[in-house]
């Protein structure tokens, strides 16, 4: 995460964010395991709350998602597109309103670019934000079943 997100931070900074996301509505960090062996950290937030709403058509219940690989070993093993299918159906699953996941990554991780195509994600375009460029993608929900 230090690398992809450029959060290398101290333990104390780390409490301190994720205390603040856990008593807040605006994003839930989780942890992803397999097999009870953890494996990812993500973090879900209101994409019409955040600043990636500047740069599309955003509706209340777009979903933003952030995730991580926790272990540098596992990085370009197949792990993301094994489950992020997953992970995107059980958001549409447990938030029925959100039409589509939002993903920004850095426009340089190349990782997570090729990840966004590869799950049939639309690409929004390069854009500069106050600290970093991302590249901004959707993922519309599926149209049956809902």
């Amino acid at each position: 995460m230090a690398a992809a997100w450029e959060y290398d931070w101290p333990t104390p900074r780390w409490r301190r964010h994720l205390g603040a996301q856990l008593q807040g509505s605006y994003s839930l960090p989780l942890i992803g395991s397999m097999r009870g062996v953890d494996l990812a950290y993500l973090e879900l937030y209101w994409g019409a709350k955040d600043l990636i709403s500047r740069y599309y058509d955003a509706e209340p219940y777009d979903l933003g998602l952030h995730a991580a690989i926790a272990d540098v070993k596992l990085v370009n093993r197949g792990l993301g597109p094994m489950l992020l299918p997953r992970i995107v159906a059980s958001v549409f699953a447990t938030e029925p309103r959100c039409r589509r996941v939002m993903f920004d990554p850095d426009h340089r991780n190349t990782t997570a670019r090729r990840l966004c195509e590869y799950a049939g994600c639309r690409f929004l375009g390069e854009h500069d934000t106050t600290n970093r460029r991302m590249a901004l993608y959707a993922l519309d929900a599926p149209t049956t079943d809902r």
